[in-house]
């Protein structure tokens, strides 16, 4: 008798969980985009921010596609392989791709190098205005880490007088308060051709900003004050700092400093790692 009740019991239970799960198994779908592979796809890969789509075929090609939004993708570039894969995995960042070939059990690991579109119309820079080699710097006024920038900027600058142009772009980041005060600030003074001035000189007093403290340093400077407070209130130079922060966004700016030279981001912030980049693109050019 008690085995029986125990039965139902169960079987009571169980009807619960079956019903619960029943319950909770309803499912949406919603197509996001569509890719159009030119080859015949054998296996797929993206990047964890969802942007980079790399699609590999049986030509022994790998495709790079750039999903910019949520319907909008584009073939950015094909990369032809030397060997026979049938398995593909991407880094987070889409940087490295790893292709595997089962029946040789070989994995070839790949590096990715993006080229972005850096608009630099229109911001500060120092070098030569035609230089070949463009190292655009993505930085904050309040970031300790960009304080140090400029000095090896120099030091790149030194190296390579009539080459590389360096140019500024902001990124003021939510976190840091005074930032984007701080690039309208440099940016009205760069309206009186003191820029890079005004830029060391918030960078020196980079932990006691204010509005102040900007009317201050413009002062040191030289600067004629009715101009600069009314430059530091115009509406372009906020509409210039939102595009500098768009277009970092778009670069993949996560953090600060970023530098890019023609494009590729830096990924060893040294000098010597510059100089490897530098080197490289001009060689590019020579040929």
């Amino acid at each position: 008798m008690l085995s029986k009740k125990l039965c139902v019991v169960v079987a009571c239970l169980c009807f619960q969980f079956l019903s619960a799960i029943s319950a909770q198994a309803v499912v949406e779908t919603k197509k996001l985009l569509t890719i159009k592979s030119s080859g015949s796809p054998v296996d797929t890969a993206v990047s964890s921010d969802g942007r980079w789509f790399f699609v590999l075929t049986s030509q022994g090609q790998v495709e790079i596609h750039d999903a910019t939004g949520a319907s909008k993708v584009s073939l950015k570039d094909t990369i032809k392989l030397d060997g026979p894969a049938d398995r593909i995995a991407s880094s987070p960042n889409g940087e490295q791709l790893f292709l595997t070939d089962q029946a040789s059990g070989s994995i070839n690991v790949i590096a990715v190098s993006f080229v972005q579109e850096i608009d630099t119309t229109g911001a500060p820079f120092k070098g030569p205005e035609k230089a070949p080699v463009v190292v655009s710097v993505f930085s904050d006024f309040q970031c300790p880490y960009c304080a140090r920038v400029g000095a090896l900027m120099e030091q790149v600058m030194k190296a390579y007088p009539n080459e590389v142009k360096v140019v500024y772009k902001n990124f003021p980041l939510q976190s840091h308060q005074m930032a984007q005060p701080a690039a309208f600030a440099a940016l009205a003074a760069h309206r009186q051709g003191k820029f890079w001035e005004m830029h060391d000189k918030i960078f020196e007093n980079s932990s006691n900003l204010s509005p102040e403290k900007f009317t201050e340093l413009a002062k040191g400077l030289g600067l004629n004050m009715e101009q600069f407070a009314k430059d530091s209130d115009d509406p372009a130079l906020k509409q210039q700092v939102q595009q500098d922060f768009q277009n970092g966004v778009k670069a993949d700016v996560r953090g600060t400093p970023t530098l890019f030279v023609n494009g590729r981001r830096v990924t060893e912030r040294g000098l010597e790692g510059i100089k490897a980049m530098v080197d490289a693109e001009l060689t590019k050019l020579k040929k």
